[in-house]
């Protein structure tokens, strides 16, 4: 992917840069990459799986809607919705695990995606610090998944895109 694939509506890039610790590097001063992202565990997802995306090791999430089961991972790329693994149909709710431990993704708000919808926590460090995270949506085909840092949750939740409760 180069970086006219880059979806520019939905890229949030900061004018500062994220610190080393917080698992995100901008690359370019265009490309926003996840580098690390850690389960409730503490398991990095980065390069759990075999699949790399543009060069950058995917994000591995183990998905289960009751029938079908696998894992499923996505590109680093923040704007590119490039995924490899298992398929379901757009709409079908997803249990979301760490593929190392296959705990579940803690809860990190509703999405507004369609009811019922919410985002699933991987943290961006291993201290699984709550001000940097990637809320995951539940939902397969949900494009609202996002990174978001301690500054944008306030926002996202008053701009009306994530609800709060569970």
């Amino acid at each position: 992917m180069g970086r006219k694939d880059v979806d520019r509506e939905r890229l949030h890039v900061a004018r500062d840069e994220a610190p080393a610790s917080a698992g995100v590097q901008l690359l370019e001063h265009t490309f926003v990459v996840v580098t690390q992202a850690f389960c409730p565990a503490s398991h990095n997802l980065v390069g759990a799986g075999p699949t790399a995306f543009d060069g950058y090791p995917g994000i591995a999430i183990w998905v289960d809607d009751g029938k079908t089961q696998g894992l499923v991972e996505l590109s680093p790329i923040h704007g590119d919705r490039s995924k490899v693994g298992p398929e379901f149909a757009a709409g079908t709710r997803l249990r979301l695990e760490c593929p190392v431990c296959r705990a579940e993704l803690a809860f990190l708000a509703e999405c507004s995606c369609q009811p019922g919808a919410t985002l699933r926590k991987l943290y961006l460090n291993e201290r699984r610090d709550e001000a940097h995270v990637v809320g995951l949506c539940d939902i397969w085909g949900c494009t609202r998944s996002r990174v978001i840092d301690g500054s944008e949750i306030l926002s996202e939740w008053l701009a009306g895109n994530i609800r709060t409760s569970e």
